[in-house]
């Protein structure tokens, strides 16, 4: 990537943080340099959004390298990474902002749903050496609160989640409180969403909240960068005994990791280079180690999620199960007519 695209994506992650309107005009812009800079012979400019789970610095400096890695693997492109907040993925996605998304297997399953992307390869996380193409949700509280010890000890607290699109640092976890009965909306004395992962770590560690859930391996991921100890929190319930193969504080049900998507417009051509070039990605490459990944791998099975969307009721699925008056009237209106029609007659004779 040129330093011209460096600019461009510098001041993309700028903007976004400022509204969606700049950030729609500022792609405009970029679409607009791209096709004259295209005109003159420059690589054409292939968007990559990402859901900064993590925030916009950290989002960027962890995938830049896959979109340079991606430039020497498809020379005829350049690759751009555009870190997105979770509300600006539909954004993107819907105004063909992006040419792929790579964001959490919710808002995979929603997106596929609504604007038909379709689902390239699959990352294999890397952590502590090792790949997983699996991950849950973890909560949590400090060490020194006594009074909690288990997901009903939450009730009457004040609980702090990512995002209530997050499927990892809400999702996962609304499905386990679900579970046990614990209603988010009238059992918490207080319940916010902080944005990001780092960001709820931080209320609980302040004590702007007594608990919170995020995704699996931020914890020792954040331990590992030296911003918190692990030593000061507490797992609330801990399901580390039914998955003995995964590592890592553990609160959830394990669910396939976030899958790369290509939008609907994406050039087939383009895409299938795009998953042929990461699925060499070795982890040992620069763009690997950057990403703390172990490369990628093929597309995994995302039906647990659209489980867990329908058991909550959550977008695609937040009217799933509900029969409407027009469903029946559709799908039963020969009956309802039959039967209309018999007890008119039975009026009429009785009239008479």
């Amino acid at each position: 990537m040129d330093r011209f695209d460096r600019l461009l994506v510098e001041a993309d992650i700028y903007w976004m943080r400022i509204g969606a309107t700049r950030l729609i005009f500022l792609l405009f812009l970029v679409c607009c340099l791209s096709v004259e800079l295209g005109a003159q012979g420059a690589a054409p400019a292939v968007r990559i959004g990402i859901l900064a789970k993590r925030g916009f610095q950290q989002c960027y400096e962890q995938w830049n390298q896959t979109a340079e890695y991606l430039d020497v693997k498809i020379p005829e492109s350049t690759f751009i990474i555009v870190p997105l907040d979770f509300d600006k993925v539909e954004v993107v996605v819907k105004n063909r902002a992006i040419d792929f998304i790579f964001a959490n297997p919710s808002d995979y399953v929603f997106l596929e749903t609504r604007y038909r992307i379709n689902r390239i390869v699959t990352l294999k996380n890397l952590i502590m050496g090792q790949g997983y193409i699996e991950f849950g949700g973890v909560v949590f509280c400090r060490a020194d609160r006594v009074d909690m010890h288990g997901l009903n000890d939450l009730k009457n607290k004040v609980f702090a989640a990512v995002d209530e699109t997050s499927f990892g640092g809400w999702l996962m976890t609304y499905r386990e409180l679900k579970k046990h009965g614990i209603d988010p909306n009238t059992d918490f004395s207080r319940f916010a969403f902080a944005g990001t992962h780092d960001a709820v770590v931080k209320q609980v560690l302040s004590g702007d909240a007594d608990a919170g859930t995020m995704r699996s391996d931020t914890l020792e991921q954040m331990e590992a960068e030296g911003k918190i100890r692990k030593a000061q929190l507490r797992i609330l319930n801990d399901m580390g005994a039914e998955y003995p193969a995964f590592p890592f504080a553990l609160s959830t049900r394990l669910y396939p990791e976030w899958p790369l998507a290509k939008l609907q417009h994406t050039d087939l051509e383009l895409a299938e280079k795009v998953a042929s070039a990461l699925l060499e990605m070795k982890p040992t490459d620069p763009a690997a180690l950057a990403a703390n990944c172990a490369g990628w791998t093929i597309p995994s099975n995302y039906e647990s999620i659209n489980e867990l969307l329908k058991e909550l009721r959550v977008a695609p699925y937040d009217e799933y199960g509900i029969v409407t008056a027009a469903q029946i009237l559709e799908q039963y209106w020969p009956h309802i007519l039959a039967t209309a029609l018999t007890i008119l007659l039975a009026i009429t004779m009785t009239g008479m």
